[in-house]
């Protein structure tokens, strides 16, 4: 027969009542905090962005997130985004991000979206990858601008 685990007791200030802590409570709200965190986004909280930023989160979600993590998060499988295009990363300057969008890094397992994406979507993609290395935008769906 299985031993139960009694429950943590803590005796308030005056000693006179016992209060049971029971994890249950604490787990379901941690578990909560992300859907919380959502929610207040789709009530009208959304971050604010630049109609080239709102435009580069697109071009992010369908091209890139698969590989380097939603909302620029990161993802062991690819480069750190965050941390390379961040002042002084090995993509800080625009020119260098747009060169390995658009030729790939084959050998690394990155292809080139020279076929793919126009120019305009591979700039606002920078815009907004940057905007998330600044922290000036941050995680989650933008509101898109004059909406």
């Amino acid at each position: 027969m299985a031993k139960s685990v009694p429950a943590v007791r803590l005796s308030d200030r005056r000693g006179s009542r016992v209060v049971r802590w029971a994890v249950f409570p604490c787990l379901l709200a941690l578990a909560a905090a992300p859907m919380q965190r959502a929610a207040a986004q789709a009530g009208g909280a959304a971050p604010k962005v630049t109609e080239q930023e709102y435009e580069g989160w697109r071009q992010y979600s369908v091209h890139c997130a698969r590989c380097h993590g939603q909302d620029v998060l990161g993802n062991p499988v690819a480069a750190n985004l965050l941390e390379s295009v961040a002042p002084g990363g090995p993509a800080a300057e625009k020119e260098v991000f747009l060169k390995v969008v658009q030729q790939g890094r084959p050998p690394r397992g990155m292809p080139a979206f020279a076929g793919t994406m126009t120019p305009a979507q591979m700039e606002a993609t920078y815009a907004y990858v940057r905007g998330r290395a600044e922290k000036r935008v941050p995680a989650g769906r933008p509101q898109r601008p004059g909406a």
